[in-house]
């Protein structure tokens, strides 16, 4: 990942991002990057971290779709300044699915209930801006795992453009664990290695949690939780450098994919 002081601007990495992925991607899928965030254990604030990154790419000019399977309050909804009514939805009926915009750029969707989203997500109209798709979930444990990956995985397909299950597999993949997950963060790694092993991976932990895990660890601020009551999303340079890193990462790797097409 970059370091925090880059002289490269976001909206310069989401430029290079969007003309180096034509050759990799149908139409479809031009200039798409779908990350997924998931959470291993409840000290972490998920909404937070999918709302900051979602901002972060929509600061410089990407187009963003989030999906948050809310298992816990609160929700992206609060980030994103939604009225209680709206943002405490999941949390009296696990069926229920709220969407919303914010500031014409992001469109969230969230609900308790991974098959509340099915029919009911669409992709983005603008196809000519670059897009950045985040999808926020608690990690499932045992067998509830794979069939929740794979629905996850065909709602982030139609948000891609509609094509097939396949089009929905992350290209980065960012584990957040904190001190009460120790040993389930071992677990999420794992089971989110084992399904998409083509996907680039990340671990995000404060200092606290010294767990050991197959992905690249990026430590969080320590001063980030103090924005977690703002009923904004969070607006720490970290996220922006975060969200630059992972487009410079699926550009990378999707150049190299397709060298390596060009000498087989």
């Amino acid at each position: 990942m970059p370091e925090r002081r880059s002289s490269r601007t976001l909206r310069d990495v989401s430029h290079l991002f969007l003309s180096q992925s034509r050759p990799v991607r149908d139409e479809a899928r031009r200039g798409t990057a779908c990350i997924w965030l998931a959470v291993a254990d409840r000290s972490m604030n998920r909404a937070h971290c999918a709302a900051g990154l979602a901002a972060a790419f929509a600061r410089q000019g990407m187009r963003v779709s989030l999906l948050e399977v809310c298992g816990s309050l609160p929700t992206i909804g609060y980030y994103f300044g939604m009225e209680s009514a709206g943002h405490l939805s999941p949390a009296l009926d696990r069926a229920a699915l709220v969407s919303g915009s914010w500031n014409g750029t992001v469109r969230y969707w969230f609900s308790a209930s991974v098959s509340s989203f099915r029919g009911r997500v669409e992709e983005e109209p603008d196809r000519a801006a670059p897009r950045a798709i985040v999808a926020a979930f608690p990690y499932p444990r045992g067998r509830s795992a794979e069939p929740f990956l794979s629905a996850l995985r065909e709602l982030s397909a139609v948000l891609a453009g509609g094509g097939p299950p396949e089009d929905g597999s992350p290209d980065a993949i960012i584990v957040a664990g904190g001190a009460e997950g120790i040993g389930g963060t071992g677990a999420c790694v794992a089971g989110m290695r084992e399904a998409f092993p083509r996907a680039a991976g990340f671990f995000v932990a404060d200092h606290s949690v010294r767990e050991t895990v197959a992905f690249e660890r990026i430590v969080l601020p320590d001063d980030l939780r103090r924005s977690w009551a703002r009923r904004m999303p969070p607006a720490d340079p970290w996220f922006d450098d975060l969200a630059a890193g992972l487009l410079q990462v699926v550009s990378l790797r999707r150049r190299e994919a397709v060298s390596l097409a060009a000498k087989g």
